[in-house]
């Protein structure tokens, strides 16, 4: 966590701009709360923005004219910085596509709790399906639907049922860990001959904790591979596997009650309630690249844990 300090420091740094009639301070009110208060000229808006590594800016408020000021917990002011920014025009409209199976679906994935950080110039549209591998969607509908579609930015999330069970129990989805890397570089030419950004995803870790309440690692083998396939090609990765594994030593055990899937078995360590696809959601929207940040909307505070 950053300290608060570092971000008093942006925000004094820009309330020197206040003879120029703007401004941007951070007031604490009470233990924990904060208000970032910014100010710009009526006939000249700009945007209130916030950054958690002073690369992929989030709009707050799009635009400031006079006064402007919002409440967050102090978890949310901590661990970000703020900037006043001239407002410019809307982005262009985008298509994003995810691509995955259960894991990433709308079902029960994380895919069902993305579409609120969006703005409305960005469709997001989840083509992850449950029981699907690379093998199964280079084969499948989906795949034929994507060439028509042609997203600007596809994220890609396979793995587990390109391993799931092995070749004698699931011939017809599991790869080797050798075909799993073409199919994976397969996907990527694909999205990029039609000029999209393909974004490749570790599976996030299993919530599964040792004696210790330490979470146990999972997926290293085929996540190892969707690494080195971005790094071949030079492809944006989000390392969910390990920002998930933080999370879940974050939160310890007890997460598992809320964060999985009612209706199935108590052992499933894998899927995601809806309470459970906002955490992991926020942890991808965050890891996005800097280009996305204009149609992406700022929420900075944790989800809420449900109260049993």
């Amino acid at each position: 966590m950053r300290p608060l300090s570092t971000v008093l420091l942006v925000g004094a740094a820009l309330a020197a701009r206040a003879a120029l009639g703007q401004s941007l301070s951070i007031v604490k009110e009470g233990a924990s709360n904060y208000w970032v208060q910014a100010s710009a000229p009526s006939n000249n808006p700009y945007t209130l923005q916030a950054s958690g590594d002073l690369h992929l800016w989030v709009d707050i408020q799009d635009a400031v004219q006079g006064q402007y000021s919002n409440r967050f917990g102090g978890a949310g002011v901590s661990q970000r910085y703020f900037r006043l920014t001239p407002s410019t025009p809307p982005a262009p409209p985008i298509r994003i596509m995810l691509l995955g199976d259960s894991m990433t679906s709308d079902c029960c994935g994380w895919g069902q709790a993305i579409y609120d950080y969006f703005k409305p110039n960005a469709t997001v549209i989840n083509y992850a399906m449950a029981w699907t591998s690379t093998k199964v969607f280079l084969r499948s509908a989906e795949l034929d639907k994507m060439l028509v579609v042609k997203p600007d930015y596809v994220l890609i999330q396979y793995g587990y049922m390109d391993q799931a069970w092995g070749s004698d129990l699931a011939p017809d989805s599991y790869t080797t860990p050798e075909e799993f890397a073409d199919n994976l570089r397969t996907i990527v030419k694909m999205v990029r001959g039609f000029n999209g950004v393909p974004i490749l995803i570790t599976l996030h870790s299993a919530r599964v904790w040792d004696a210790n309440g330490k979470v146990i690692p999972t997926w290293q083998d085929r996540n190892a591979v969707t690494k080195q396939v971005a790094s071949e090609l030079q492809t944006p990765l989000i390392d969910l596997n390990q920002l998930t594994f933080d999370l879940f030593n974050e939160l310890g055990p007890s997460c598992q009650e809320w964060m999985r899937l009612q209706g199935f078995v108590p052992e499933d360590v894998m899927h995601l309630s809806l309470a459970g696809a906002q955490f992991v959601a926020r942890l991808v929207v965050n890891a996005l690249p800097d280009s996305l940040g204009p149609y992406l909307v700022a929420i900075l505070d944790q989800p809420s844990i449900p109260q049993p």
